[in-house]
């Protein structure tokens, strides 16, 4: 008779596991510090301070690092040698370069998304971005504003279904809402923009979604333009 090797009720104890688990909380590390940069938590030029941002976290060193370097590599931080990291400095020609990519990669994720949001997503965004009309003009709206702007456009990357596009987007939008707070423009201004970007996402047309969201970004980068044509103040002795 032949017999079966034997196959045992668990797995070997390789570190398998461990390194799943090891690898998630590296992702969760990212994200979070990542959200700091852009609600200016760590503001640009701050350096980043890691024995006190590791006990913020309640994590070792190890995968508080491990997610810095990923964070330099997105260009998010500036690694200097034997002094570690601080939070990257834009100039207004950089705000500018930034704001010319995001004028491409933006209107083509909402190009795709509008094949792919539901009539019932489209409508909770509607609902969301008409309750920011009716908002004061505070440090607490404009931050509700930073905050619902970033997922408005995150989520608009995960329904390109590219994630290509999603990669290069991460870090251009991140540095937009750390360097100007989600828009050079007043806030207040840019709510029509989205429920228009919102309208033609939920009739499914994609280049009425691409078209509206191109509107939207194009006044921002204009206005980046015009600073950077600004003389500079005179300094003072």
């Amino acid at each position: 008779m032949k017999l079966s090797p034997t196959v045992p009720d668990t797995a070997p104890d390789d570190g398998s596991l461990a390194a799943i688990r090891h690898e998630n909380l590296d992702e969760k590390i990212y994200e979070r510090i990542r959200a700091m940069i852009a609600d200016g938590v760590l503001a640009p030029g701050q350096r980043v301070a890691q024995e006190a941002l590791a006990g913020r976290l309640g994590v070792s060193r190890t995968p508080l690092v491990n997610a810095l370097k990923r964070l330099a590599q997105d260009g998010l931080l500036r690694a200097i040698p034997r002094r570690g990291f601080r939070v990257r400095e834009l100039s207004t020609l950089e705000l500018v370069q930034l704001f010319e990519l995001r004028a491409r990669l933006e209107p083509l994720a909402a190009e795709l998304a509008a094949t792919r949001i539901t009539p019932d997503e489209a409508e909770r965004m509607a609902d969301e971005w008409r309750a920011m009309a009716s908002l004061p003009d505070t440090p607490e709206a404009h931050q509700t504003y930073v905050e619902r702007d970033r997922a408005f456009h995150r989520r608009l990357a995960e329904l390109s279904g590219n994630p290509f596009l999603r990669a290069a987007m991460d870090p251009v939008n991140t540095l937009a809402a750390a360097y100007l707070h989600g828009t050079p423009r007043p806030w207040e201004d840019t709510v029509p923009d989205h429920l228009a970007v919102i309208e033609a996402l939920r009739r499914g047309d994609p280049a009425a979604s691409g078209a509206a969201m191109h509107r939207h970004i194009a006044p921002s980068l204009e206005a980046l333009r015009q600073a950077l044509q600004q003389p500079a103040p005179p300094s003072v002795d």
